[in-house]
């Protein structure tokens, strides 16, 4: 007793430091699967990072030559000493001529006062020519220093821009101008909303001025000062455009941003300075996807965690057993003297029972097999049965065709057998069809056409019996299946019907597609003898039947059942009001397009 109480005990011990331990262990496995995550998620935001960065760069840098290009050019200088209407005509064909070849989104000359002499949209209602655009800090950078570079939204086309621009003198060193050339940047921001990446520039003032994500363009991620502000209202920076907020954060490292009207994530957020002063580049980092890794990792830890519990109790149970094996085993060998004439006896006889088990269970598994090769025997045999008819009937009727010369029909016969012969080889390659067992390559398939198929195999029969066929189908009715499976349901039902009335005065068999319950419902009755409402729950299992001995296996309703399961629908018995029987089916619709059976 006082073994088991220690036992006890030392399994709650286990337990309990188990549980003590596993919050530890579960959060430092989130911590360190966390980590990783974001260390990669970094290591790849850097390369991605330097990539984009290098795009913007090159989308400027390809443009740096061009304003220089144009201040040397003779006639733009000769244009700020002389005004000339030729002179002004020439120069705005050259500078229309230089915006097609360099791909510049424009350029155009000012004067030393700002004012616009010509440009390459000279033709159009929305020319620089006329403006004055001394406001604007690329002029006066030009005036100050040569040179200057500018993001705004033009003020006359609303469109945005980045300008690069170069003091201009002329001939005579007399008179100044500005050449200035606009850089379309919307095409690489375009590139980069198709990569579905969060990547934005922001600039001196910390306003988003391209951006993946339409939404954040024109909004600040720091707050504006006074000062900033006064300057965007001087150089009419962001002409038209009311500035706003754009998420929030603690520290640049992470960023709350809104994603949607209503929703909002959080990032990381790495950046890269660019060579323009105050400018930088940066890719978001979704936080989403690390904690998602941080919860698997805490998961695996969890599940490695209880399996190596698991293995411990397992060693200690293990350890348990084998103590308690050799106390039996000592116990048995203090007895071993006084009973070993009952074990000898008892082995002898185990040995002839185990013998004789072994005998019974080969017998047993002999007689499975033996079973289940005459199931599918038979199956086989009533599933080639109708088929063969067929073809017997098709070969037939060809050879009264081709003695009357009707060498047409005898092709159209030929085909029929053709493809009945197709349908008993895909049956016999298929024995797992009638197991239920082979993957379904359910398709869309015409239900009706089905159905004029089989009436047209049987056709020898049902002429022979002289029964009256009254059908009601669509013109298509589209299902999930595969030709074959729906071809056995149908013949099976319908020859069945066919059987039932085949010693009936005036038989009849009425057919039945409706379209019911985003599916399709089929309908086969007859007026034959019927069946007890006792026998309806028998009908569907193997070898039932209520023909006569020698008319049928009872395996055709097990088989229609088995298919129908298959293929996702429902298959039922119902007796008519009238008398006969009727079976009804339902497979579920389809809304692809049938391909030619």
């Amino acid at each position: 007793m006082q073994k088991a109480d220690r036992s006890v005990w030392e399994l709650r011990r286990i337990w309990l430091v188990g549980f003590l331990l596993l919050p530890f262990l579960l959060l430092a496995g989130g911590w360190l699967g966390f980590n990783h995550a974001r260390e990669q998620a970094l290591q790849q935001a850097d390369e991605r990072l330097t990539l984009y960065a290098s795009s913007f760069e090159g989308a400027i840098n390809r443009y740096d030559y061009l304003p220089w290009l144009i201040a040397q050019t003779p006639d733009v200088r000769r244009l700020l000493d002389q005004r000339a209407p030729e002179l002004i005509e020439r120069v705005n064909e050259f500078l229309l001529e230089t915006r097609n070849t360099s791909l510049a989104d424009e350029v155009y000359l000012m004067d030393a006062e700002g004012l616009t002499l010509v440009s390459s949209n000279f033709r159009t209602a929305e020319s620089f020519v006329g403006n004055n655009y001394r406001f604007r800090p690329y002029f006066t950078d030009a005036i100050r220093t040569g040179r200057g570079e500018f993001f705004a939204i033009g003020t006359t086309t609303g469109l945005p821009g980045y300008f690069l621009s170069q003091e201009v003198f002329s001939l005579n060193d007399q008179q100044r101008g500005v050449a200035v050339v606009k850089v379309d940047l919307e095409p690489l921001q375009a590139d980069w909303q198709s990569a579905a990446e969060k990547v934005f520039v922001s600039d001196t003032n910390h306003i988003i001025v391209l951006s993946s994500h339409p939404e954040w363009k024109y909004r600040y991620l720091e707050p504006l000062t006074d000062q900033q502000l006064d300057d965007l209202e001087r150089n009419r920076q962001f002409d038209g455009i009311t500035l706003s907020p754009l998420g929030s954060h603690n520290d640049a490292a992470l960023l709350h941003m809104p994603v949607s009207d209503t929703e909002s994530e959080r990032f990381l957020n790495r950046s890269l300075e660019l060579s323009r002063p105050g400018w930088r580049i940066h890719y978001l980092v979704p936080l989403e996807p690390l904690y998602r890794f941080a919860a698997l990792t805490t998961g695996v830890v969890l599940i490695l965690y209880i399996l190596c519990l698991t293995a411990v109790l397992w060693m200690r149970e293990r350890s348990r057993r084998a103590h308690a094996a050799l106390q039996a085993e000592q116990r048995l060998r203090n007895l071993n003297d006084t009973l070993e004439d009952q074990v000898i006896e008892r082995t002898a006889e185990l040995e002839k029972r185990t013998s004789e088990l072994q005998r019974i269970q080969r017998e047993l598994v002999q007689s499975e097999k033996l079973a289940a090769l005459g199931i599918m025997a038979a199956g086989l045999s009533h599933e080639l049965n109708q088929p063969l008819t067929a073809v017997r009937t098709y070969a037939a009727s060809g050879r009264k065709l081709l003695a009357r010369g009707l060498i047409d029909q005898v092709d159209t016969a030929l085909d029929k057998i053709m493809t009945l012969t197709s349908r008993m080889s895909d049956i016999t390659s298929q024995l797992k069809v009638f197991v239920r067992q082979a993957p379904i390559q359910k398709q869309p398939v015409d239900w009706a056409a089905r159905i004029d198929f089989v009436l047209d195999m049987l056709e020898h029969r049902i002429t022979q019996q002289q029964v009256r066929i009254d059908t009601k189908i669509p013109a298509q009715a589209l299902i999930r299946g595969d030709d074959a499976r729906i071809e056995q349901i149908l013949v099976n039902l319908i020859g069945n019907a066919l059987d039932a009335v085949a010693q009936q005065s005036e038989p009849q068999v009425t057919i039945r597609l409706s379209d019911q319950n985003h599916g399709w419902c089929l309908q086969v009755e007859d007026n034959g003898p019927g069946f007890a409402k006792e026998q309806i729950k028998h009908l569907f299992e193997p070898f039932y039947s209520t023909k006569n001995v020698g008319q049928g296996m009872g395996l055709g309703l097990f088989i229609c059942y088995g298919l129908v399961q298959d293929l996702g629908g429902n298959i039922r018995a119902e007796i008519p009001d009238e008398g006969g029987a009727r079976f009804v089916v339902w497979l579920p619709g389809s809304d692809e397009k049938a391909t030619a059976a």
